[in-house]
């Protein structure tokens, strides 16, 4: 019996499903998003509010700031997102996001929206409303506050 236990546990590592059944081999972020956050020379950071709606605002939260970063801080922050959805498993259902990035390559822009209490980002290119989303950890979450606060924008409580 236990040499059965041990075949499916190797077998599902192998095959990249989860402990909870779910297929993680689906959790990536979109070719075009991957390549334009490689190639980034720059990305913007917002500080958003998701618990409150907003017409005009950024994908519906109220942005509550935002800065730019470059160079080393780039390849830093790109790296805590691949991270991230290396380790993402299964989302919650809920949606309350307070970090944001945009990133632009080949004349078009990524948004990439994220709830780290429900660990989802939501991503959205040309400010076309039709989302992918994939899950994600909290790896990105400690940089993505160090860059805002040391750009004195304010966090979402």
């Amino acid at each position: 019996m236990r040499t059965i236990r041990w075949c499916v546990a190797v077998g599902m590592v192998a095959f990249g499903v989860s402990a909870t059944g779910e297929d993680r081999k689906g959790n990536k972020l979109p070719d075009a998003v991957l390549k334009a956050l490689e190639k980034a020379g720059e990305l913007e950071v917002y500080s958003l509010d998701g618990n409150t709606s907003e017409k005009d605002g950024w994908h519906g939260a109220k942005v509550l700031g935002k800065t730019t970063v470059k160079g080393d801080e780039v390849k830093k922050l790109v790296a805590a997102i691949n991270k991230g959805v290396a380790e993402g498993d299964v989302g919650a259902r809920c949606f309350i996001p307070r970090h944001g990035v945009r990133v632009t390559h080949d004349g078009k822009s990524h948004d990439l929206v994220i709830c780290f209490e429900c660990h989802w980002v939501y991503v959205y290119t040309d400010k076309e409303e039709k989302r992918q989303s994939f899950a994600t950890s909290g790896a990105a979450h400690k940089p993505l506050n160090a860059i805002l606060t040391a750009a004195k924008v304010p966090l979402a409580k």
